[in-house]
């Protein structure tokens, strides 16, 4: 089976056992049959059934994506599983979302089920009321720390619906300040990834509400958003 560069099913199991926080992941891997299905944008009961199980077992509410997107930004109607009865249109939106990611649509293999680790979040936007965090990413290459950035810009955040608070963009800036205690531990973090997997890479990190840093996704680095006043940026993409 052929997967994208940066599936989970590439990544995720590398780094899965470092001592970094991470939430609890169950992948499941879908048979020929069932991508079928999906592409053809059904969700048939036994997708549903084996994918329940997963969620049980990480509580409700869950996380739920591919191994290649979660299609965040429509939150409460896709990734965000807050109900059981729920699962089936949960599933229906996150596949739909990879479907129509990019020209052709994301060419994904796995359902993955996450545990859901509330965050330090700031307030909510975007159609599915998606809760904006401190989330930083981290440029890494063989074994070397890049750069790192805040990652919920503020042009980002504008362009959706209006956020749920009217000072957003006071408590963004708060959410974006990297403090030297946290360079330092997030800057070990992504040495640590580093170490365990080849090539250029973003890897995310978000603020939990208990104070701790999550790993929470990673990307090849070629094709993660950037700043574009950023050194790297101008010496890797021009």
């Amino acid at each position: 089976m052929r997967v994208e560069s940066d599936s989970m099913l590439v990544w995720y199991p590398k780094i899965k056992d470092l001592p970094i926080p991470q939430p609890k992941t169950e992948i499941i891997i879908l048979t020929e049959e069932k991508l079928k299905a999906l592409i053809n944008e059904n969700v048939p009961r036994s997708i549903v059934d084996k994918v329940k199980p997963s969620c049980d077992k990480m509580g409700y509410p869950c996380f739920l994506r591919t191994d290649l997107a979660s299609g965040k930004h429509s939150w409460k109607d896709s990734c965000f599983v807050d109900y059981p009865k729920d699962l089936r249109k949960h599933i229906f939106e996150v596949v739909s979302f990879n479907l129509m990611a990019d020209i052709m649509g994301l060419d994904f293999k796995a359902l993955a089920i996450r545990e859901f680790i509330p965050m330090a979040t700031g307030f909510t936007a975007f159609d599915g009321d998606m809760p904006v965090n401190p989330e930083r990413r981290y440029f890494i290459r063989d074994g070397v720390v890049l750069c790192h950035h805040p990652y919920w810009i503020e042009e980002a955040i504008a362009e959706s619906k209006e956020p749920s608070l009217s000072n957003w963009r006071e408590i963004a800036k708060e959410l974006n300040q990297e403090t030297r205690e946290e360079i330092n531990l997030l800057t070990q973090y992504a040495k640590m990834v580093s170490q365990q997997i080849e090539g250029f890479w973003s890897v995310d990190f978000c603020k939990a509400k208990d104070g701790r840093w999550i790993l929470i996704d990673m990307a090849t680095g070629e094709k993660s958003w950037h700043p574009k006043d950023c050194d790297l940026w101008k010496a890797t993409f021009k």
